[in-house]
C-alpha cells in the first residue's frame, strides 16, 4: 500500500522529484572533486619526499660543481649528445696528397691533413699519422705530412686521424691507399740536357743526354724507355758498339754507363759511321764525319806512337813524324819519302784509327764514357716552348723526368 501511495504522490508532484535528482548528481561530483584534491596533494607529497631525499643526498656526499645534478658548464651534457649522435669524436679529411689507389712516380710523398672537433666545432692542427709500409708506429704531425720514401715499387696506406687538446683522437681514421712506381736507380741517371730547337736550321737536330750522377761504378740503359710527354713518342735506348769499327755496322753490346758517363741521343741524323758507339781516345780520327750538332769530344787526344819506334829513321823522317797533328791521317804525296820506304810504310801503318785502337785499348783511360745513339728521324718529336720528358727503366718504373 505505501508503495502505492509513493508512486502516487511522486505522480501527483514532480517538483519533488526533480530536487531529489539534483541533491544525487551534486553528491557525485563533490566526491569526484575530493578524489582528485586527494590524489593531487598525495602526489606533490611524493615529490616533495624525492626532493628532501636528493638533497639529502647531496649533502651527505657532497656533489661537487659541474655535476648531473647541477652542471654548470654543460661539459658532461655535451659529451653525452655528441658521443649518442656520433661514433667519433673528432674528423679527419685528407685534403691532398696521392689519389686514392693512384701511383706516385716520385721518392718524396706529402699530403694536407684537415680535422676538427664535432661538438662543440673547434679545428685542429694535431694528428697522429701512420704510414702502413713504413713506418712501425703511430706519430704525432701537423697538417702537413711529407715521407721521403726508398725507390722501389710498393704499395702504402697512410692512415690519419686528427687530435684535441684532450688527446681524443678520430676513432675512425682516414685513410689513403697509393703505390710507389720508381725506380732503384732514381736520382741516380739524369736527363741531364735537352736541345728542343734543333740546331741551325734543322728543327729535327733535338739531342738530349742522359748521365750517371749517382755512386754506383755501372749502370745498364739499353731497354730503358724515353717518352716524350706532348707528341706522345718513346723509343728505347739500343745498343751500341762499345769499340768503334769502321769497317762494321755491329753493334750489340749493351750500353752501360760509368759513374759520370753518358748517353747522348741524336733525334734527326743517322749515324756517320753507320752505328751507336761509345767515343774512345782514338775516335777523334774521324771527327771530320760528324757536325758541330755531333762533334767528336776527343779531337786532339789521340795517342801518338812512342818515339822510340821510328828513331832509327833520318832527320828528315824523324822531323815530318814528330810534326803529325794528333788525330789526324797524313796526306803524302805520293814522291814524300820515295826513297825511304820504311819511314813512308810507317806512317801510312801508325798513324789512323785502327792502329790507334790497337795500341791504345788496354788502357784504362781509353773508354771515354759517352755514348752516341742516332734515332735518325725526320722530324721533331720534342715541343719548342714546354714539355716534359720521361725516363723509365726496363722494369717500367720512373727513372728522371725532365720539364722545361
Amino acid at each position: 500500500m505505501r508503495s502505492i501511495k509513493s508512486d502516487r504522490a511522486s505522480k501527483t508532484n514532480p517538483t519533488s522529484s526533480r530536487l531529489q535528482s539534483g541533491f544525487r548528481g551534486a553528491s557525485r561530483t563533490y566526491t569526484r572533486v575530493i578524489g582528485v584534491l586527494v590524489c593531487v596533494s598525495l602526489l606533490f607529497i611524493a615529490v616533495t619526499a624525492q626532493a628532501g631525499k636528493v638533497k639529502d643526498i647531496k649533502k651527505r656526499i657532497k656533489i661537487p660543481a659541474g655535476s648531473v645534478f647541477l652542471p654548470r658548464d654543460r661539459s658532461v651534457d655535451v659529451s653525452l649528445i655528441r658521443d649518442g649522435i656520433f661514433s667519433s669524436p673528432m674528423e679527419t679529411v685528407i685534403v691532398s696528397g696521392p689519389a686514392q689507389n693512384g701511383i706516385v712516380e716520385d721518392t718524396r710523398v706529402e699530403f694536407k691533413l684537415d680535422g676538427w672537433q664535432i661538438l662543440p666545432f673547434v679545428k685542429t692542427t694535431r694528428f697522429d699519422v701512420l704510414l702502413v709500409g713504413y713506418d712501425a708506429i703511430w706519430k704525432e704531425s701537423s697538417a702537413q705530412v711529407s715521407y721521403n720514401l726508398p725507390a722501389g715499387k710498393k704499395t702504402y696506406t697512410l692512415l690519419a686521424r686528427a687530435k684535441n687538446s684532450k688527446g681524443e683522437v678520430d676513432s675512425s681514421a682516414a685513410v689513403r691507399n697509393f703505390t710507389l712506381q720508381v725506380s732503384p736507380n732514381f736520382g741516380k741517371i739524369k736527363i741531364s740536357n735537352v736541345s728542343y730547337r734543333g740546331s741551325g736550321n734543322k728543327s729535327q737536330y733535338e739531342k738530349l743526354s742522359i748521365t750517371n750522377q749517382g755512386p754506383d761504378a755501372q749502370i745498364e740503359v739499353t731497354g730503358w724507355r724515353v717518352v716524350i710527354n706532348r707528341s706522345n713518342f718513346s723509343f728505347v735506348i739500343p745498343t751500341g758498339a762499345n769499340i768503334l769499327d769502321p769497317r762494321s755496322t755491329l753493334g750489340y753490346d749493351r750500353i752501360a754507363l760509368r759513374r759520370g758517363g753518358s748517353v747522348e741521343i741524336y733525334v734527326g741524323k743517322r749515324s756517320p759511321v753507320g752505328v751507336n758507339f761509345q767515343e774512345n781516345l782514338c775516335t777523334g780520327y774521324m771527327s771530320n764525319l760528324f757536325e758541330s750538332y755531333d762533334s767528336i769530344g776527343g779531337y786532339g787526344s789521340c795517342p801518338l806512337p812512342d818515339k822510340s819506334e821510328y828513331e832509327r829513321f833520318s832527320v828528315t823522317c824523324r822531323t815530318y813524324v814528330r810534326g803529325i797533328s794528333s788525330c789526324r791521317i797524313p796526306q803524302l804525296e805520293y814522291y814524300k819519302f820515295i826513297n825511304e820506304s820504311e819511314c813512308r810504310d810507317f806512317i801510312i801503318k801508325n798513324y789512323n784509327y785502327q792502329a790507334c785502337v790497337a795500341r791504345s785499348k788496354d788502357k784504362m783511360e781509353f773508354y771515354s764514357g759517352k755514348w752516341k745513339v742516332y734515332l735518325g728521324r725526320g722530324e721533331e718529336i720534342m715541343d719548342d716552348l714546354n714539355d716534359t720528358i720521361f725516363l723509365y727503366d726496363s722494369q717500367g718504373l720512373l727513372v728522371d723526368k725532365y720539364k722545361y
